[in-house]
């Protein structure tokens, strides 16, 4: 008896480990998740943003909360949302403190505005979270995000929704509104009314893409990273910050093809760019206005999210980049962001 029960121990052993063999294989990206999570993430769940004196923001936050759901890491889930839920979230409604800055030690959180982006990728991956380990807290923390986002944070201007970057500022003494377009979360958008049924987020999503189609600038035709939106819905480049296309703006095209919205028409401008450096460097930023461009490269991550768009229309797409070693936090952060877009269209 004792001999038949090492024996069948020992093939469930065998089968647990085969079964860990095999899911891996089936999502190569685990791994790139492990190393995400050794390199960014400390024992309490805050997330470390290498390239900026490790200061932490809900944007990461948020995406670090996708990763651990996507890769069924529950305690490493619940870990990073309880930091952010007891750090960061507002005492006056559901919404987050854009940035924790540990240098800070009297104040950490000396700017308690929030900023769209982190609300929005917090509640998706608390969305996500419901639907994958069915706790009901999940499910109501998101819905609680998600109301104090339409009333805070869309605002109807010439007939239309945008979605303001925070709850404080960002309107123009002429009566326009600065807008970010990477903020327009649309995969995001389209799960969202799986737990919370308002028309405005099919409304946001498809006058995002309207907002898109006017934000385009200078001989290239790209967008700027930050945007003011007329009253009369006239789109132009935000004209107090540089007018670039780069370190916000490369995230458009990346949930565009996560939203299932990256037709060849919205695509056509960022390929004609890169195309257009075929022996050298593509550059991390070019100036809408006169064209010029960064002296520096575009980083990994840059690269990982160019190649899922050129790549979105092969049959059999070669492999996009991998966290490499000397990538920091925003870099390995798109890095795999872009392997969890190719993963979620089937690519």
């Amino acid at each position: 008896m004792r001999a038949f029960r090492l024996g069948f121990a020992f093939l469930l052993a065998a089968l647990l480990l085969i079964s860990r063999i095999a899911a891996a294989e089936d999502n190569p990206l685990a791994a790139e998740w492990a190393k995400y999570r050794g390199r960014f993430i400390a024992a309490d769940g805050r997330v470390l943003d290498t390239g900026n004196r490790a200061v932490s923001h809900t944007e990461g936050q948020g995406w670090a909360m996708l990763f651990a759901e996507e890769f069924d890491d529950r305690a490493s889930f619940d870990r990073i949302w309880g930091w952010t839920r007891d750090r960061l979230q507002r005492k006056d409604n559901a919404l987050f403190s854009w940035r924790w800055d540990p240098d800070n030690e009297q104040n950490p959180v000396a700017d308690t505005n929030n900023a769209s982006d982190g609300d929005i990728l917090i509640a998706w991956a608390l969305t996500r979270a419901f639907h994958r380990w069915r706790h009901r807290e999940y499910r109501d923390e998101a819905r609680r995000i998600l109301a104090d986002i339409r009333g805070k944070l869309i605002e109807k201007i010439g007939g239309r929704l945008v979605l303001l970057p925070g709850a404080d500022g960002f309107k123009t003494a002429d009566g326009g509104r600065i807008v970010n377009p990477s903020y327009y979360i649309y995969p995001a958008f389209a799960e969202f009314p799986r737990i919370d049924p308002s028309p405005q987020w099919a409304r946001l999503r498809r006058d995002g893409l309207m907002l898109l189609a006017k934000a385009r600038f200078g001989k290239w035709g790209l967008p700027s990273d930050w945007v003011v939106v007329g009253e009369h819905w006239q789109v132009s480049a935000e004209p107090t910050l540089p007018p670039r296309f780069g370190f916000d703006a490369i995230r458009i095209p990346l949930y565009l093809i996560w939203g299932r919205e990256a037709t060849n028409a919205r695509l056509s401008p960022e390929v004609k760019f890169w195309d257009a450096f075929t022996d050298k460097p593509i550059p991390a930023w070019v100036d809408v206005n006169d064209g010029s461009v960064a002296s520096f490269a575009a980083p990994a991550g840059f690269q990982a999210i160019i190649q899922l768009v050129r790549s979105r229309h092969e049959p059999t797409p070669p492999p996009l980049p991998t966290i490499g070693d000397k990538d920091n936090y925003y870099s390995a952060s798109l890095t795999l962001l872009a392997g969890l877009a190719r993963r979620a269209v089937g690519k």
